[in-house]
């Protein structure tokens, strides 16, 4: 359950078998799921959807790793679903050196022969392709 101290309290003093029971209770709050994933510079919305499914699991019982484990899922979606722009000036260069990786690759390949063709092969089509790209 996500809410306040006071709506949490309310909600289990609304139960009424806790007289005899004993419970550990564990609370983050957004500045304790901050601190616990430094490395991921969440924005605040990012720390309402972490608190959000983080209720969603705390049925089943929930850790430090499944904290961790939602937000590198959410990050995950967020990295499958963006748009990078590249100058073509920069993608050129890139393009360039990729050229002579894959120049210096083939001369390899045809002094030692060998597995290394069938990769140098797929490598050109991929820079073809971007070739493509860039001439459109």
């Amino acid at each position: 359950m996500i809410g306040t101290a006071r709506e949490i309290a309310l909600e289990m003093f609304r139960c009424s078998d806790l007289d005899g029971e004993k419970y550990v209770f564990a609370s983050w709050n957004r500045n304790d799921i901050r601190s616990m994933c430094v490395d991921w510079d969440l924005n605040n919305e990012d720390l309402d959807e972490v608190m959000r499914r983080l209720s969603s699991c705390l049925e089943s019982g929930a850790d430090i790793g499944q904290i961790h484990a939602i937000v590198e899922t959410m990050l995950d979606e967020r990295r499958a679903k963006r748009t990078v722009t590249v100058p073509a000036a920069s993608l050129e260069m890139v393009m360039k050196l990729a050229g002579s990786e894959l120049k210096r690759i083939a001369d390899s390949a045809g002094q030692g022969g060998g597995a290394s063709e069938v990769t140098l092969k797929e490598k050109i089509k991929i820079m073809q392709s971007l070739c493509a790209a860039l001439e459109a």
